[in-house]
């Protein structure tokens, strides 16, 4: 974990630095094979109790529907495509820049329409199967030339690992729709794991925009920080208990957990910034980086950063009433 001195100066990315792809690989696969066993863990508790059937947070989709997007299936093996183009854009770097981005929603109705009446033992084995190829992928010598390769994806390419730990955010997420189905708590790995990857993903598109900018976000657990810069961003885990007030840097404050449901649009942000649920930090600072999300679909926490800053920048009144805004 990374120390950070307070008060605190922007996060500087080395040069070629990519965030989380850029991390050791037995650090990385500590949070995201954390992330997939949390989520196991949910769905094995869910499938002891005969629940999976039950509704879900997902308006139409079932506990079982839920897992069954996130399982490997035979006909939908989890990270073949990410490979197969990661070593094609190896070789020539134009398949990603010329190639349209894959179809997530198509590929996600085809999945659950092959798969949606898959026994509870198929289900946990599909779940089990994607944290494995993924061990898998951690562990392959052949990563040490693919790690940072672009591949594609709705926000633009991304390196070949940082979709691998965008996994986490997704992972994380769908746990807390697991809730109504009667679930437990999910694990704190889990929800950490999944932070990470918001503020990875955050990082990596204000690089794209060429926007020199720190942020973080704070739980009550932990907390995690992009710093970025030119094409380069580095993304860094802070210490339980790092107070926005000595670091300085625009941020988002609140639990995990709601962190994530704001980030996803499963919850509305308004109603927790004025219960104090929800935090913001430097207000100015957050609305720089609205303006670098604010034009890309898809992205995991845009939400968060969208609807809070419009929210705070339209009721400025409100803002000054908030604790703690820079």
């Amino acid at each position: 974990m990374r120390s950070v001195p307070t008060p605190a100066g922007p996060l500087l990315p080395v040069p070629g630095e990519r965030g989380l792809a850029s991390y050791e690989t037995p650090v990385l696969a500590g949070h995201v094979l954390a992330a997939w066993d949390g989520f196991l863990a949910l769905a094995r508790a869910l499938a002891d109790d005969g629940a999976l059937d039950r509704p879900s947070r997902l308006p139409g989709w079932s506990a079982r529907d839920v897992c069954v997007h996130l399982g490997s299936w035979p006909d939908a093996p989890t990270l073949v495509r990410l490979l197969d183009e990661a070593r094609a854009a190896a070789a020539d770097p134009a398949v990603v820049e010329q190639g349209a981005a894959f179809d997530q929603e198509a590929h996600n109705e085809a999945l659950l329409a092959a798969h949606r009446g898959a026994p509870d033992d198929e289900v946990l084995a599909a779940l089990a199967a994607g944290r494995g190829a993924t061990a898998g992928l951690l562990e392959d010598p052949e990563l040490d030339a693919l790690a940072l390769v672009p591949t594609r994806s709705l926000l633009g390419p991304l390196p070949l690992l940082g979709h691998v730990a965008a996994a986490a955010y997704e992972l994380a997420v769908h746990a807390g729709d697991l809730a109504p189905a009667g679930a437990p708590e999910p694990a704190r790995d889990l929800l950490h794991a999944g932070v990470g990857a918001l503020v990875d993903v955050t990082g990596a598109l204000c690089a794209r925009a060429g926007t020199a900018l720190t942020a973080a976000v704070l739980t009550p657990t932990g907390g995690w920080a992009f710093g970025a810069r030119g094409a380069d961003w580095t993304t860094v885990e802070l210490a339980r208990g790092a107070r926005a007030g000595d670091l300085g840097w625009p941020a988002i404050e609140a639990e995990a957990a709601v962190v994530l449901d704001v980030s996803a649009g499963r919850v509305a942000a308004p109603p927790l910034l004025v219960r104090r649920e929800l935090r913001t930090h430097d207000v100015a600072g957050l609305l720089e980086l609205a303006g670098v999300v604010q034009d890309v679909p898809g992205l995991p926490g845009g939400a968060a950063v969208l609807t809070a800053t419009r929210y705070l920048s339209g009721v400025g009144r409100l803002v000054r009433r908030l604790p703690g805004l820079g």
